[in-house]
């Protein structure tokens, strides 16, 4: 039985969530594997069980622990499904944009055809794999065309802190390229 009184305590609360794991860890990653990838699933599953561990203490017992956590478990399932549908769309936009402004007249052989496809396929992966802030800021300034002092005021940054940034995500996207290539 769940002492709702002692919620609070970091000891009591760290019991409640290793019991819930023992429990109802195979289910929730079996939920989530129906949603997401393995890898995904894993991943959320472990945050299932760290969003239980601090949002215990406002539990009501309306529903059973078990109903909450499946909850829990959906919410984050979905977060992470927008997310990725997120990135792969903007992802898919910027190498249609790419290709629209690398292509201006066609590639001649079928060679060519394949190494621009793969180039394509490679800077779309390394776009989606880098972090949000990364990857807006390199579009304003290389897709967009936008001046470093504009991208600052969008970002919410001063203009050195948005260069610094901006460098650190050209060198970053230059590492996953070189990565790609290299596999």
């Amino acid at each position: 039985m769940l002492e709702q009184e002692r919620l609070h305590d970091e000891t009591y609360r760290w019991e409640v969530v290793s019991q819930l794991m023992q429990e109802n860890s195979d289910a929730i990653a079996q939920f989530c594997r129906s949603w997401l990838s393995e890898g995904l699933a894993e991943e959320v599953t472990q945050e299932v069980f760290v969003a239980a561990w601090e949002n215990l203490p406002k539990y009501q017992p309306q529903a059973s622990l078990r109903t909450w956590l499946f909850g829990i478990a959906r919410n984050k399932c979905q977060q992470m499904y927008r997310n990725r549908a997120r990135r792969q769309e903007i992802s898919r936009t910027f190498v249609d944009e790419i290709h629209a402004r690398a292509h201006v007249e066609e590639p001649v052989s079928p060679d060519d055809l394949m190494a621009h496809a793969s180039q394509e396929t490679l800077l779309a992966d390394c776009l989606s794999q880098l972090r949000d802030e990364e990857r807006i800021m390199l579009t304003l300034r290389y897709w967009k065309e936008m001046p470093v002092d504009d991208i600052a005021d969008v970002m919410g940054k001063s203009v050195a802190a948005t260069r610094k940034r901006l460098l650190r995500s050209q060198q970053r996207l230059k590492e996953l390229m070189l990565k790609g290539i290299n596999v």
